[in-house]
């Protein structure tokens, strides 16, 4: 039987955490700020920060959960404690795997999002700071994975789609996170049964 978590995904599990805590707040300012980077308002620099911030943190993080679910495959998780009810059990994993999935659908909505949405009605095409450069740029490392087009042009499949799926997916993981924290702090406090240790190395 598995005891403990390996160091590996105690490391992407706390760096992935560490990575949203700075993703969401940027992905927020970014979007507060879009008219000033627009049309060079005051907080034109804000808007410039915050986008290369939460653009290449998502891309990372999307790298990274890729990774985590290759290692999770390799070395699957440690077994619950035998006191943990059926139900609470069915919950934790699927907790865990409905904000997998969010980790993957978030980075790559976001991404569709950028790449859907070409000059046009007035706005000049969106680019994708990575690391501080335009990836969609000549040159860039970012590929446009849909076609771009005007955000008004006609159509299901656009920017409005990808864009509202995005911010309807953040909304649903700041639930699941609540509840995974939620169930965290219960297997510490209220069960006392060694589950948050094992996340945190002192199992």
């Amino acid at each position: 039987m598995i005891e403990g978590w390996t160091r590996t995904a105690r490391w992407l599990h706390w760096g992935t955490a560490l990575a949203v805590l700075v993703e969401v707040p940027a992905g927020f300012a970014m979007a507060w700020t879009y008219l000033d980077g627009v049309r060079g308002g005051p907080l034109a620099g804000l808007h410039l920060r915050a986008s290369q911030v939460h653009h290449t943190l998502g891309l990372l993080l999307l790298a990274s959960v890729i990774v985590r679910l290759w290692w999770r495959w390799r070395h699957p998780a440690p077994a619950l404690p035998a006191q943990t009810s059926r139900s609470g059990a069915l919950a934790a994993r699927g907790v865990q795997a409905l904000l997998y999935g969010l980790l993957l659908l978030l980075p790559l909505t976001g991404w569709a999002a950028l790449s859907a949405l070409g000059a046009g009605a007035g706005y000049s095409a969106p680019q994708m700071w990575f690391f501080g450069h335009d990836g969609f740029g000549p040159g860039g490392l970012i590929p446009h994975i849909v076609t771009p087009r005007p955000w008004d042009a006609p159509g299901i499949v656009g920017y409005g789609l990808f864009a509202k799926a995005h911010v309807y997916m953040v909304w649903a993981g700041g639930v699941l996170l609540v509840l995974h924290i939620g169930g965290a702090l219960k297997h510490h406090v209220i069960d006392r049964d060694g589950v948050l240790k094992r996340m945190l190395g002192r199992d």
